[in-house]
């Protein structure tokens, strides 16, 4: 067999591999989108709960008592706020951009589709 058979042989095998690992690279990717997405929702939630404790206090404090719990409000806000910088739009793109979870050109995409499973039928 010459050499040039024998690579066409071999060929098809490590086209298989690799589309294995493209696709096994999208699933994960697909999970850490996911992941991102929850705690995405978790951090909209959790300034949602603040606002709402918030405006609660504030309705019941007053300007010279509960010194401590004025502080407290204090850094309610600063945490409220840093959860509102995370959640906006010009944030997100960049930390999106970051990971690399919604490229423009996706290196990961296959043409063909996702290959055939390694063992069919569950064999």
């Amino acid at each position: 067999m010459d050499a040039d058979k024998f690579d066409e042989l071999n060929a098809a095998p490590r086209e298989l591999q690799q589309r294995r690992s493209l696709a096994l690279a999208r699933h994960e990717r697909e999970n850490e989108r996911k992941t991102f997405l929850g705690s995405l929702m978790e951090a909209e939630r959790q300034a949602d709960h603040l606002r709402t404790w918030i405006a609660r206090q504030e309705l019941h404090l007053n300007a010279e008592a509960h010194g401590e719990l004025s502080r407290m409000l204090q850094w309610v806000y600063g945490e409220l706020a840093a959860l509102e910088t995370m959640t906006q739009p010009s944030q997100l793109a960049e930390l999106l951009r970051q990971q690399s979870l919604f490229p423009e050109v996706d290196g990961l995409a296959d043409p063909l589709g996702d290959p055939p499973p390694l063992r069919p039928w569950g064999r």
